[in-house]
């Protein structure tokens, strides 16, 4: 039985298919979206779990998504983590203040991710 479903809103393609991949073998269901865009429509059709999101993407970055996220409706309460290679000197805090309830940095350790993961899945 699945632990949860989760979201990886990200535009390395490489990345989030071996992500979900990994997340596969810990039981997790997998949805994923290239840009901010697509992510906001499969949040809104899949209702996922979980959504891993990146900061760095073209034409709509990881933040405006995150805003857009946590005002519609249907979205709001979906646990958020920001998942990205761009440095942060407070990145947790940051992304808490923007409405996430998380942040892990890449590269990761899977079992870093996977632990994360665990606290806002249940």
């Amino acid at each position: 039985m699945a632990k949860g479903k989760i979201l990886i809103i990200d535009d390395e393609k490489l990345l989030v298919r071996s992500t979900c991949i990994a997340l596969a073998c810990y039981d997790f269901l997998t949805e994923s979206a290239l840009d901010g865009k697509e992510g906001l429509a499969k949040a809104r059709d899949c209702h996922p779990d979980l959504i891993l999101l990146d900061i760095m993407m073209p034409a709509m970055d990881g933040w405006q998504v995150l805003e857009r996220l946590k005002k519609d409706e249907a979205t709001k309460n979906i646990p958020v983590i920001i998942f990205t290679a761009k440095e942060y000197s407070d990145g947790k805090t940051l992304a808490e203040k923007k409405g996430a309830v998380d942040f892990i940095a890449k590269p990761f350790e899977l079992d870093d991710l996977v632990e994360i993961i665990g606290k806002y899945t249940g």
